[in-house]
């Protein structure tokens, strides 16, 4: 049996036909030649012989008696998107856009049509449309990442380096939920239900407890792997995550149990923890991300700050977030390449500066006025545009120096016209 779409995009078979026997038809209209009113009972006619072409693969029929459903009921937005799908099973992808639109001036799911839009765009080339098109649908509650791996017309953006940044500037990396449902089996998703205020940004790294013996160590853990066990079997992915925190942050490693007893209730634990698989797995992810993300935004603060010792130490913690990351999902290895390469480029400006410190120039004073501005470098005087040794002055204010070193531009402010050091 001919399918109508590739095995790869599920949610475009029929589910989206099959819902249409659900919506209540009506007509008032009179009966006057073609445009004579379809009775109840004729609609339910086309609404069974469209399922049935839709589901036999026979577009250009199921697409016949969905013209006539939406003539009968014009503001119905799931007749619109679905003769959108039909002509796109033909390859007429200019008229299936028209009907998107239409779907969604009628209110529509704009997430699930801002992507179809953004695979007209990617048939025809137009980067920017696209790029602008899953920004939509990003905002509609798509997880972008997972449709454009799906969709063979925008595969090619999924290594793009645009894709990912824009990916991440959304934080849009909505990860598999509890059920295991591929999100393009739901042609209406409902939204996300918004996740409580506390999961929302990264938890606070908590310090772990001292003075807490291995028997008390193995029952709390006991205790949270209870709850991840729970809220896994409830669907409660959020309740899930707040456990899984709290057994990360604990720092209880197995290094720390030198009874056998205990050593042993602690493999027996996380080898109850690894039997869930693939339910944990979007749990671990979700964690993982944002702990990278979390840490790479404290190494920005740190570098900030000029605290580059604790944006080195941040650093270590990135790299293995995000090497967990691309481990448990290869579909998320783009997100974790870009930010372990944001953060290299934080650890290499950071070495970078270290090495200033340990040798950058003394500035004792600096003048203001009459132009580009003066100041006293090694007991010389510079403006704007003059070098000594490696260093290169770029610009001189009323509290501050900037240097240029290595490429780097790293500002020297002073106090009372010295230097703070």
């Amino acid at each position: 049996m001919k399918k109508l779409f590739g095995s790869s995009l599920a949610f475009l078979r029929f589910p989206l036909l099959l819902g249409l026997c659900s919506l209540p038809f009506y007509s008032d209209a009179g009966e006057d030649g073609a445009a004579q009113a379809v009775s109840d009972s004729g609609m339910t006619v086309l609404r069974s012989e469209a399922v049935r072409n839709w589901k036999k693969g026979r577009a250009a029929d199921a697409l016949g008696k969905l013209e006539v459903m939406a003539e009968e009921q014009p503001d119905e937005a799931q007749h619109r998107l679905a003769i959108g799908l039909c002509l796109r099973q033909q390859k007429r992808y200019s008229e299936a856009l028209e009907s998107y639109q239409d779907a969604k001036a009628l209110g529509g799911p704009a997430g699930l049509i801002a992507l179809l839009e953004a695979e007209v765009h990617g048939l025809r080339n137009e980067r920017e449309q696209v790029f602008a098109s899953l920004r939509r649908a990003a905002q509609g509650g798509r997880n972008i990442i997972k449709d454009v791996q799906e969709l063979p017309a925008l595969a090619p953006y999924g290594s793009d380096t645009g894709f990912v940044q824009l990916a991440l500037e959304l934080e849009s990396f909505e990860l598999p939920r509890l059920s295991g449902r591929d999100p393009f089996s739901e042609p209406f998703p409902l939204s996300t239900p918004e996740e409580p205020k506390e999961l929302r940004k990264a938890p606070a790294v908590e310090a772990p407890e001292g003075g807490i013996s291995q028997a008390e160590a193995v029952s709390r853990l006991r205790g949270l792997s209870a709850k991840v066990f729970e809220a896994l079997s409830n669907g409660d992915e959020s309740g899930a995550l707040a456990a899984w925190v709290k057994i990360e942050k604990s720092g209880i490693k197995e290094v720390a149990f030198s009874l056998p007893r205990h050593r042993k209730g602690y493999r027996d634990i996380q080898s109850r923890l690894a039997a869930q698989g693939s339910r944990l797995k979007p749990v671990r992810l979700k964690y993982h991300y944002r702990e990278a993300v979390a840490g790479l935004a404290g190494m920005q603060a740190s570098f900030d700050s000029g605290d580059y010792r604790e944006a080195e130490e941040l650093s270590q913690a990135v790299f293995a977030d995000t090497g967990k990351l691309k481990a448990l999902s290869a579909e998320y290895a783009p997100v974790a390449s870009e930010l372990r390469r944001r953060t290299a480029e934080l650890v290499r400006r950071t070495a970078i500066r270290v090495e200033f410190e340990g040798k950058k120039p003394s500035v004792k004073g600096i003048l203001i006025g009459g132009g580009r501005g003066l100041a006293v470098v090694d007991g010389k005087p510079l403006r704007p545009g003059d070098s000594i040794s490696e260093f290169l002055l770029l610009e001189v204010a009323s509290d501050r120096v900037k240097f240029e070193y290595k490429g780097e531009e790293i500002p020297v402010y002073l106090t009372g016209g010295r230097d703070n050091n």
